[in-house]
């Protein structure tokens, strides 16, 4: 049996595409649209959702499919086997309380930062992203802490494999540039990002190196760019994050 990646079964990929689908329209969609959009024939569509739902991942509303709440246990069970986020959640939901920010809490998954906590803190304000969504490293503040805690020789191999795309004019995506900054990182100890992965969003981060395996972790505090700046943003929230960071490694390493 092949382990390459690249292998593909394509009615395997077609049913990922069909439940994707279905969660990113809202949580409704019937067989015909699903057929139109994916561009698939009715009875495939119809085969694929018959089959999601006879293993219980989607629901039948009317004539409509939607997400089933086993996709949320197959997530809580996931993310509660990565131990930086069983020692870390409290007191990730702690800074939040303590600054009124939103604090997050990343790892690496493959070449990707993933949130695995986010903590609303006291502002109305959300980041427009959910935990799980995988989001490019060289893009914010979490990512690029996470990429200058990794090893020269995994730094190096990651770096010649993403493509650094420019989600706004502020994205770094010069290989060159991206490589100065994260030497900057590590004499620092703090990443900044300044409206490279929204616009009109900022964040400050730290990795989580101690005890975190080779996975690669950061806690981040982001939010609007009209909020965070100046020394509450260069300085203050600044010794918030690596005072945290501080104490998840010591959970972690206990």
């Amino acid at each position: 049996m092949t382990t390459d990646p690249s292998y593909e079964i394509d009615a395997t990929g077609t049913s990922i595409d069909v439940l994707e689908y279905i969660v990113d329209t809202g949580g409704e969609a019937g067989v015909s649209e699903i057929a139109a959009d994916l561009d698939i024939s009715k009875s495939m569509a119809h085969n694929h959702v018959s089959t999601l739902r006879k293993r219980g991942y989607v629901v039948k509303r009317d004539r409509k499919y939607a997400p089933s709440l086993r996709l949320l246990a197959l997530g809580e069970r996931t993310r509660g086997a990565i131990e930086v986020y069983s020692k870390g959640r409290g007191v990730v939901e702690n800074l939040a309380d303590a600054t009124g920010e939103v604090v997050e809490l990343f790892v690496m998954e493959e070449h990707y930062g993933v949130p695995v906590a986010i903590a609303g803190g006291a502002s109305d304000w959300l980041p427009p992203h959910v935990c799980g969504e995988r989001m490019p490293l060289h893009a914010n503040a979490a990512g690029k802490a996470i990429l200058a805690s990794l090893p020269d020789d995994r730094l190096d191999a990651v770096l010649s494999e993403i493509e650094l795309t420019a989600p706004t004019e502020q994205t770094v995506t010069d290989r060159a540039a991206l490589r100065a900054e994260i030497k900057r990182i590590r004499e620092s100890g703090v990443a900044f990002c300044r409206e490279e992965q929204y616009g009109g969003v900022v964040g400050v981060a730290a990795p989580i190196e101690r005890g975190a395996s080779d996975r690669g972790a950061a806690i981040m505090i982001d939010g609007p760019a009209d909020r965070l700046h100046g020394r509450y943003f260069e300085e203050d929230l600044v010794g918030q994050v690596v005072s945290t960071v501080k104490e998840i490694e010591i959970a972690l390493t206990e």
